[in-house]
């Protein structure tokens, strides 16, 4: 593993954790809104399959376009892609 990829690897490692943490740490009652949220905005993506693959295949050819040790670059695809998907105008574990 080069360096780049445990570097990438740690940032995203961290990014889950204090992720967690905020979401354990929410009260119940946020906590089920962002998960009836989530549900909800899933529930979106697969009802409307064909233009979500679509969606996923252009962000991984993005991805793809990227060199292979541009990993900041190829997270933020990852995180564009995500927005599009779950963005809202509420940041739960912000």
């Amino acid at each position: 593993m080069t360096k780049s990829n445990q570097v990438a690897a740690f940032i995203i490692g961290a990014a889950a954790g204090v992720a967690l943490a905020r979401f354990l740490s929410m009260p119940k009652a946020d906590r089920q809104t962002f998960y009836d949220d989530l549900k909800k905005k899933t529930n979106q993506l697969l009802d409307n399959a064909e233009d979500t693959v679509e969606k996923v295949e252009h962000y991984m050819d993005e991805f793809k376009e990227k060199g292979e040790n541009d990993w900041i670059d190829k997270l933020f695809v990852l995180k564009k892609m995500f927005r599009n998907f779950y963005g809202s105008e509420k940041h739960y574990l912000l």
